[in-house]
């Protein structure tokens, strides 16, 4: 599993890390039960890596914050978010294996399929692929400064992720 790390996080209510706080150590499914509200504006990570969640239980839009960036992002559009709604929060087990994925053409991970292990520009040109709808996470850890990562957890396998990048300016 790629969740369990150890690790501190704390969400913020306001930007720039004000307004009342919560101090996370450990997973936590419902922030509410924290008496902290689901509006979450800037977060500050003290150590590991953690992925908000837009809904309760690990669902919906997922977002990773990590220690890139000195671990502060003063507000949500730093992680790339659309919206300061944030209902759950796991921490996430580092991986220093080389990246490794792979790419479906189809949601579900079904459709045609390759393996990536580096970074790829254009997908149309070396893969013939001009659409991927799921990627699956088989190891290692990247994070791009010019993109941002939207993940989605599936029901049916917990451990295996899919990813829509989109572009992220700042």
């Amino acid at each position: 599993a790629f969740y369990g790390s150890t690790g501190r996080v704390t969400l913020f209510e306001q930007r720039n890390f004000a307004g009342r706080r919560l101090d996370l150590n450990s997973d936590c499914p419902r922030i509410s039960d924290k008496n902290f509200p689901e509006r979450c504006n800037s977060v500050q990570v003290d150590s590991g890596a953690w992925v908000g969640f837009e809904q309760e239980n690990y669902r919906g839009r997922q977002y990773l914050w990590d220690m890139s960036d000195r671990g502060e992002y003063n507000c949500y559009d730093r992680w790339c978010a659309q919206v300061d709604h944030v209902s759950s929060v796991r921490s996430v087990k580092q991986d220093n294996n080389p990246p490794r994925a792979q790419l479906f053409e189809r949601a579900g991970f079904s459709g045609k399929k390759m393996e990536i292990q580096d970074d790829i520009p254009n997908l149309l040109s070396r893969y013939n692929l001009n659409r991927v709808a799921s990627i699956r996470i088989l190891g290692g850890a990247k994070q791009e400064p010019t993109f941002c990562p939207i993940y989605y957890g599936t029901k049916t396998a917990p451990t295996s992720w899919v990813l829509a990048a989109t572009q992220c300016f700042s």
